[in-house]
């Protein structure tokens, strides 16, 4: 009877070494398996691009305004046997003379400003694409960027202002005139000079002034002239991210 009871004791005892065994192995493994790391959480792209704008270029101020019609003039004036063979002419002189008129209106008119109207222009642009959030860094500088100032910048963009001023809007007593910028823009790479855009843009204040108003009133015409400059900037710098929106 005892061997038999010695038997199963050591059974017993086999067992139960063989489960806490089996239970400790498997605690190890339990313990010793690392938890598997987050997924990358996608982040937005950081800006990479760094943009210098040069200003440069003459800007020459007029006043637009509604003339008369060139053949109607002319033909009242020209009452000659000989005047038909000066009909083709009346188109060029009726140029010359309102170029003239406009521009010596300009003389009057013209304000004295902070900067040239390409400087503004391109201040207001870099603004407005710094704002964007879309480029590291963005500079205007007065001249071709060479050597250390040259590496910095990605892409090159030029402005220019090739004529600004004051155009009639509405004829009547009294004449509304807005302020009007004609502007052109060019975005090239660094090293390659390759243009990857361009641009031309027409733009008008939204205000309409009395004529006179801004003769008398240099300030006002200053703040006005201004403003259209800067709207213009702030132009050209939402076509160029809405036009490079897929490389930027």
């Amino acid at each position: 009877m005892a061997p038999v009871l010695d038997q199963r004791m050591s059974r017993l005892t086999a067992v139960a070494a063989i489960f806490l065994l089996g239970t400790a192995a498997f605690s190890g493994c339990a313990s010793s398996t690392t938890p598997a790391p987050p997924l990358p959480v996608a982040r937005p792209a950081d800006p990479t691009h760094s943009v210098a704008i040069i200003a440069s270029g003459q800007s020459q101020f007029a006043v637009d305004e509604f003339g008369a019609e060139p053949g109607r003039t002319l033909d009242e004036v020209l009452k000659y046997p000989y005047w038909g063979l000066l009909r083709p002419l009346a188109g060029v002189v009726h140029h010359v003379v309102n170029r003239y008129l406009h521009t010596d209106r300009g003389r009057t008119i013209e304000p004295t400003l902070p900067l040239p109207p390409s400087s503004i222009v391109g201040e207001a642009m870099a603004r407005s694409l710094q704002a964007s959030g879309r480029f590291t860094e963005v500079r205007v500088v007065e001249r071709e960027p060479t050597g250390a100032d040259g590496q910095q910048a990605d892409m090159i963009v030029r402005v220019t202002v090739p004529t600004w001023g004051l155009m009639r809007v509405r004829a009547g007593e009294p004449d509304l005139v807005s302020g009007f910028v004609d502007t052109r823009a060019t975005m090239s790479a660094r090293g390659t000079g390759v243009v990857v855009w361009e641009t031309e843009e027409d733009v008008t204040a939204p205000r309409r002034l009395p004529l006179e108003s801004l003769t008398r009133d240099q300030q006002i015409a200053r703040q006005e002239l201004i403003g259209v400059l800067e709207r213009a900037g702030q132009r050209l710098a939402s076509e160029l991210l809405y036009a490079r929106s897929d490389a930027l």
